[in-house]
């Protein structure tokens, strides 16, 4: 019997995980939507000032809740982050458990066209997300995977940067080994210097 599997969905904000998640991995597999159920829980909450932590908390709750469960059964599970604080808790968590790890990363190619697609989600109902936490997140996304990517069994990275368009691979990386057929982004090659440095 095959190991399950922990799929990671990760990229910043505005990369296109709720609107790829399920295309990027098997259909059997429901992404957990952090934002979706943070997002749903907040609105439930009376307007308070520590609405926002609540609702944090409980999706977080929800999270640990659906991810035991899958570990208790064995199942294949999948959940979506902007990979900035504590990228190796939950795969660290699976990994004693058994699981293969595939971290599947969206990269968009400027901080700006992050804003800039974080607007347009907040105009259609999405949530809010302050800049400065854009921008923070942006950079610690990447910082976290150029020091982690070997630590997962698989990584697929993805240019998410075209508009209307699907996310293009850019690369994948198999127990340590990089396989590219095209140049790295010049966008991607200051962001992720050990993975550019591998790739010479």
């Amino acid at each position: 019997m095959p190991e399950p599997t922990l799929y990671i969905i990760a990229g910043c904000n505005g990369s296109g995980k709720s609107s790829f998640s399920t295309a990027l991995t098997p259909p059997d597999v429901n992404p957990f939507d952090y934002d979706i159920v943070f997002l749903n829980i907040y609105r439930s909450l009376r307007d308070t000032d520590v609405r926002d932590i609540m609702a944090h908390n409980m999706a977080f709750e929800e999270l640990s809740k659906q991810a035991k469960s899958a570990i208790a059964s064995k199942r294949d599970f999948c959940y979506e982050t902007n990979f900035n604080s504590t990228p190796l808790h939950w795969p660290e968590l699976f990994k004693s458990n058994g699981y293969a790890s595939h971290l599947i990363y969206l990269c968009l190619n400027s901080i700006e066209e992050a804003k800039h697609r974080v607007a347009i989600r907040v105009e259609n109902g999405g949530h809010y997300v302050p800049e400065h936490e854009i921008t923070r997140r942006y950079f610690d996304g990447f910082s976290n995977l150029n020091k982690h990517y070997n630590y997962f069994d698989i990584v697929d990275i993805f240019d998410a940067s075209g508009h209307l368009t699907v996310p293009s691979h850019v690369l994948s990386v198999e127990n340590g080994h990089i396989e590219s057929s095209l140049p790295l982004p010049e966008y991607l090659v200051s962001v992720l210097p050990e993975i550019a440095a591998k790739m010479r």
